[in-house]
């Protein structure tokens, strides 16, 4: 039965790796129509402090700037999209325009310079494509166009230092032909760097131009120019024109698969073992006909010492007050997650939807209040709790408090950078407004239902003095435990989590939500049971205080998920770029990773407590039926 269930879902992941909704309705243009181009944003794979297109120096700035509205996701991920001079008209090739000539200064000189140094590259937008760098990639012994998101702003000579940059850009505009208008399909960049201070196009096709050298303490004249060649290209139709941004192997992501399977169906063979074994041999004492009361305490005694917790496994834990709300809130993440990634595999946020996936989550994550108020007052009331109302409040506020604090800590060294991956005024009100009219009243509203509904009825009843806890082995010591315990979940998801880090630090799409529902589903399966096992040993040992340690066990993993993101900084972003260290690009990635391990250690803590809770309740519930 379970080969059949990963049989399936490894079907269904096949079907939905590559699907995705391109957009609501095409753009259709006639011949000669005008077609905008918009600026976005700068950025840069290995120093995560993007900004603004026009709040660099060195470039052309229009006498009136047009500023489209974004989403609170574009917002939030960089995005500063704007109008600009170029002029596109559709099927008209323009060989060269000059755009502006301007005088860079000492200081815009030095910045051009760094930013060329540190591999920035620019992102532009041609109805709703970004600009791209096209190169072949192999596939079935052939080679196939492929996109990379944005393209260099100029060129580094690493071995003598220098910086060239790109003041002439040549844009191929592809496009398909639909009835008498035409769609387009794809916008491809091909930058170059010509010193030419003239304010005329330079000769294009002569060998002898030179590169324009900036980074220097010095003034300098620049005059920018650009080529336009529109392509009829019907190879590509319009609904599959992010195809080549998203093209990628999914032969990696199989192998991450099968090695999540063998490792899950390893964990299951000691839970068979645990549960059809030792509990069955244990249970079967209660379950035989004895001959005395002192022969039954005889043979309880001999027995493993879980069932000697009987009276204290079901105690209230020590600051269930704290636990609850932290355990309502960890509920309203997961079911965040459950709900944007399913809406991700079934199309709907398509790499066409700019910021869709941070606005999805965090409109989903507003209305999962009332989840998170029901499951925390439920168990509020269950360990004993009587203010509900301090409970709800406490719920809607301790989460999302410490990810606001981590995140205004950052914003304001982001600020001080001027980048925009900082959150302007503007949307900090926006979210605290989100927060009070819609999360917290939603909160209140899910806790008081939980409160009100019966608390759970425990299948033991609790002894009036604790039992004292003996010496533990050294395997459950803290540190020890945990790091056991978040081993095995972390294997799981290893390989996939390296596609996710390199989507969210090196501006990559990422749309494999298949592969992602079916490492989710393994790694859930994998917590669980790796918790259980921990929890049972615990148990075994004489330790009935598990509630707090079975969420850690579950969240244990992220210990090597934040360090896996470090790793990945140094070896992915800082990796042949030792210019690009700095205090804010490290603080802003650390920070950052910091508040993706919080969101993770939650999903997966509340998956191992729930698992073990559900675990001890029924084999409690099995020796009070016996």
């Amino acid at each position: 039965m379970r080969s059949l269930c990963v049989l399936t879902l490894c079907t269904f992941a096949a079907t939905v790796r590559a699907f995705y909704i391109p957009s609501l309705s095409p753009q259709t243009y006639a011949p000669g129509a005008r077609v905008p181009l918009q600026v976005n944003r700068v950025f840069s794979e290995h120093v995560p402090l993007p900004f603004a297109y026009y709040d660099l120096p060195f470039v052309c700035t229009p006498q009136e700037i047009y500023w489209p509205w974004l989403n609170i996701g574009e917002v939030l991920r960089g995005d500063r999209i704007a109008s600009s001079d170029y002029e596109l008209t559709m099927e008209q090739n323009t060989t060269c325009q000059v755009l502006c000539t301007k005088t860079l200064s000492r200081a815009a000189n030095e910045e051009a310079g760094r930013l060329i140094a540190q591999d920035y590259m620019a992102e532009w937008l041609v109805d709703k494509l970004p600009s791209a760098t096209a190169y072949l990639r192999p596939l079935d012994k052939e080679r196939v166009k492929s996109y990379d998101p944005g393209f260099r702003i100029g060129d580094y000579d690493a071995s003598q230092k220098r910086a060239y940059l790109n003041n002439h850009v040549t844009l191929h505009i592809l496009y398909e032909t639909h009835g008498t208008g035409r769609r387009i399909v794809g916008f491809e960049a091909y930058p170059r760097s010509i010193d030419n201070s003239s304010g005329k196009c330079p000769d294009l096709d002569s060998p002898e131009t030179e590169p324009l050298l900036v980074g220097t303490d010095q003034e300098t004249r620049v005059t920018y120019s650009y080529s336009v060649r529109w392509i009829n290209d019907p190879s590509v139709h319009w609904a599959h024109r992010w195809d080549r941004y998203l093209s990628t192997s999914a032969q990696v992501h199989w192998y991450a698969i099968f090695n999540s399977a063998i490792i899950i169906l390893l964990l299951s063979g000691v839970v068979a073992v645990i549960l059809m074994r030792m509990l069955n041999r244990d249970l079967a004492i209660f379950a035989r006909d004895v001959g005395s009361e002192e022969e039954l305490r005889d043979d309880i005694e001999e027995t493993s010492g879980w069932k000697l917790l009987h009276g204290d496994v079901f105690r209230a834990p020590g600051y269930g007050g704290l636990l609850a709300p932290l355990l309502g809130t960890t509920v309203q993440v997961m079911y965040t997650a459950i709900a944007t990634v399913v809406l991700g595999t079934l199309g709907i946020l398509s790499p066409s939807y700019r910021g869709g996936l941070l606005t999805t989550g965090i409109v989903m994550f507003m209305l999962m209040g009332s989840a998170a108020g029901y499951y925390s007052g439920h168990l509020y009331r269950t360990w004993g709790g009587k203010n509900w109302f301090k409970n709800a409040l406490m719920t809607a506020i301790l989460v999302p408090l410490l990810l606001v604090a981590i995140e205004l800590v950052l914003n304001a060294f982001l600020w001080y950078r001027s980048s925009s991956a900082a959150m302007p005024f503007s949307t900090l009100v926006l979210l605290f407004v989100l927060w009070t009219f819609i999360e917290l009243p939603l909160t209140m509203l899910g806790a008081w239902f939980g409160f009100r509904r019966q608390p759970y009825s425990e299948p033991m009843r609790t002894n009036a003095i604790p039992r004292p806890i003996p010496p533990q082995p050294k395997y459950l010591n803290w540190p020890i435990s945990i790091l056991l315990a978040g081993s095995l979940p972390f294997s799981v998801i290893f390989i996939e989590m390296f596609y996710v880090l390199k989507s969210i630090w090196q501006d990559a799409f990422y749309y494999e939500y298949g592969f992602t529902v079916i490492i989710g589903v393994i790694l859930a399966v994998t917590v669980c049971e790796t918790t259980v096992i921990m929890v049972w040993l615990l148990l075994n040992s004489g330790h009935h205080k598990w509630w707090w340690r079975s969420f850690v066990y579950g969240a244990s993993s992220s210990l090597y998920f934040f360090i896996y993101s470090l790793v990945f900084y140094y070896t992915r972003l800082r990796a042949g770029m030792p210019d690009t260290a700095g205090f804010i690009p490290a603080l802003t990635f650390v920070l950052h990773s910091l508040l993706f391990t919080i969101v993770y250690a939650l999903c997966t803590g509340s998956m191992g407590f729930f698992a073990a809770y559900f675990f001890i309740r029924r084999i409690y519930s099995m020796v009070k039926l016996s």
